[in-house]
C-alpha cells in the first residue's frame, strides 16, 4: 500500500496503526491525519527513536499493510 492510499484510507487504517504502534492514541492519530511526516514525528516522540528508524518502521508498515478484502 502506498502512502497516497494510506492517506485516503486513514480512518480505516487507524486500528491497524495502533496494532503496529500500541503507544499511539486516538489524539495522536487525529494529529497525524495521514501525514507521513507527522507519523514519523510522533513515532520519534513516543518510542524515543531517531528519524531513520521511524522511516524504516513506516516503510515496513507500508509494505505489510492491507485493508480487509484488498487484493495483493
Amino acid at each position: 500500500m502506498n502512502w497516497t492510499e494510506m492517506q485516503t484510507d486513514w480512518d480505516q487504517l487507524s486500528p491497524m496503526l495502533k496494532t503496529w504502534w500500541p503507544s499511539l492514541n486516538n489524539d495522536d492519530l487525529l494529529r497525524i491525519a495521514g501525514s507521513r511526516e507527522q507519523l514519523a514525528a510522533v513515532l520519534r516522540e513516543r518510542y524515543s527513536i531517531d528519524h531513520d528508524e521511524a522511516e524504516r518502521q513506516i516503510c515496513a508498515f507500508e509494505k505489510e499493510a492491507r485493508l480487509p478484502g484488498a487484493v495483493r
